[in-house]
């Protein structure tokens, strides 16, 4: 269903010119959501990281407790 779009007139009588305007930017808003929607750009990757390199480090959970990982 089209979405009905109306002009009210408060104050006095709006002449050709600020008609003209008036139109110009309701078709432009029309055409605007007529287009698809942009997508957002993708998030930069960060330049860092919480994983380790999966080996054992010398004050890891495994050396100070005798189970888990050698």
């Amino acid at each position: 269903m089209a979405e009905e779009t109306g002009i009210t007139v408060l104050r006095g009588v709006p002449d050709a010119a600020e008609l003209a305007a008036v139109t110009t930017v309701l078709l432009a808003l029309a055409r605007r959501r007529s287009q698809p929607a942009d997508e957002p750009p993708p998030a930069p990757s960060a330049d860092w990281s919480v994983r380790g390199t999966g080996g054992a480090t010398p004050a890891g959970w495994p050396a100070r407790h005798r189970r888990g990982r050698p």
